[in-house]
């Protein structure tokens, strides 16, 4: 049970004072226990809480994003790993959902396009920033512009 003379308000601000404020503050008792008596020579500036927020002015871009490659226009290799990954993974589902058994060859074929398109595609990924220009702050490579 809380005290009667407290209010929601007065822990809320003691809260964010504790949270929000220097270490000297944080040491000083709560504000309910604290002694009226003390002088008020040095008013308490009021706080400020996340309603007191204001955005600041967006900044309005005209960024559009470049139209995506077709999928089999890209590098060969990238391509063909792309399809033993994918392509073992769905014959794998397929014969579950069929429960057909798959012959040792095709186990053995799917397994080893998937290993394979793994494998390549990890190689493929960039080692360094090395695609990217280092003086140039719009240029964010193949990756995410935010």
């Amino acid at each position: 049970m809380r005290p009667p003379e407290s209010s929601d308000n007065e822990q809320w601000e003691d809260l964010v004072r504790r949270l929000g404020g220097t270490s000297d503050q944080a040491q000083t008792p709560p504000t309910s226990e604290r002694d009226t008596s003390q002088d008020d020579s040095h008013p308490i500036a009021p706080l400020q809480g996340p309603r007191d927020y204001q955005l600041a002015d967006e900044i309005v871009e005209d960024f559009r994003p470049p139209e995506p490659k077709a999928i089999a226009s890209g590098n060969p290799r990238t391509v063909l790993s792309w399809v033993g990954v994918v392509g073992s993974v769905i014959i794998w589902i397929l014969a579950a959902l069929l429960s057909a058994p798959l012959p040792w060859w095709l186990s053995t074929a799917t397994l080893l396009a998937f290993l394979g398109g793994a494998l390549s595609l990890f190689l493929l990924l960039p080692k360094t920033w090395a695609h990217r220009d280092p003086f140039d702050e719009d240029d964010y490579g193949d990756g995410a512009k935010l």
